[in-house]
């Protein structure tokens, strides 16, 4: 039983990390966009 539950935290732990992962990089990118929207229309 100890096994499959600290099997089940460290599934859980890897999942919260591979979705925070997807949330940073989809928000960075956002940022990205927003940046390179300004300078195009700088130029």
């Amino acid at each position: 039983m100890t096994i499959m539950t600290s099997l089940g935290i460290i599934q859980i732990l890897f999942w919260a990390v591979v979705l925070g992962l997807l949330i940073y990089l989809i928000l960075r990118r956002v940022k990205i966009k927003k940046i390179e929207n300004f300078e195009k229309r700088n130029n």
